[in-house]
């Protein structure tokens, strides 16, 4: 059983995405790193991706740690916007991975793994669950919090990225569709193995006020091009 790390990444420093890197390499055996911006974000048609400088720091860094790296830089910006640019990481994944046997482990540029227990391969080696939730620690002014995150999920056939950025699907064996991650109001989501003794640090706090200015921005557009209904 593998782990494969999907990293999502778009104008990052580059020593967060050594360290993003880094921290993936505690529990990933190879890495699908997917550059661009989403269409909406300020800026995208005008830059669709992001210097070569974080490409190589990607691939260095994964060679350093001693996992596989698989680099997608696109020509043009996603699109599809937030939707798109996730789904077409699982259907990447998806192509090295081994289906029902291997899990595939989402994160942003933004986020780090900062605890990850020596056990956690084994423990999702041994599930029967298909998802499994860590613990989300947001820093703030003051003001931190944590919250379980499901990051998590078993390289099923036909998983897949739909409705919103956060909601994952895969084909239920009834022919209905399976929700793994989803809106609470609308889907009923399958149980999740929890492993809250896995840190992820989200810093988007930490980005320059014009970066964050520029993701409010695109976030605040989201209600028009995300819409969730039942599965």
């Amino acid at each position: 059983m593998r782990v494969i790390g999907l990293l999502s990444w778009y104008e990052e420093p580059a020593p967060w995405l050594a360290e993003c890197v880094a921290g993936l390499a505690q529990v990933c055996d190879h890495l699908i790193a997917v550059d661009g911006p989403y269409a909406l974000f300020p800026g995208a048609t005008r830059k669709p991706a992001s210097g070569s400088e974080q490409a190589d720091t990607i691939a260095r860094a994964a060679a350093g740690a001693g996992i596989g790296c698989t680099v997608h830089v696109p020509r043009a910006p996603w699109w599809g916007n937030e939707v798109e640019k996730r789904d077409w990481m699982f259907r990447l994944a998806m192509t090295v991975a081994q289906p029902g046997v291997d899990w595939l482990l989402r994160v942003d540029a933004d986020e780090v793994f900062t605890q990850v227990p020596p056990d956690t391969k084994k423990i999702l080696g041994e599930t029967d669950l298909d998802v499994a939730e860590v613990m989300l620690w947001e820093r703030g002014d003051g003001q931190d919090s944590q919250f379980p995150l499901r990051v998590l999920f078993r390289a099923l056939p036909g998983i897949r990225i739909e409705q919103a950025h956060y909601v994952v699907t895969a084909p239920g064996l009834d022919g209905g569709t399976r929700v793994l991650v989803g809106n609470d109001t609308v889907h009923r989501a399958e149980s999740a193995l929890p492993l809250w003794d896995v840190r992820l640090e989200h810093r988007t706090g930490q980005r320059s006020a014009m970066r964050r200015a520029l993701k409010d921005e695109y976030y605040a557009r989201l209600p028009e091009i995300e819409q969730v209904r039942e599965l």
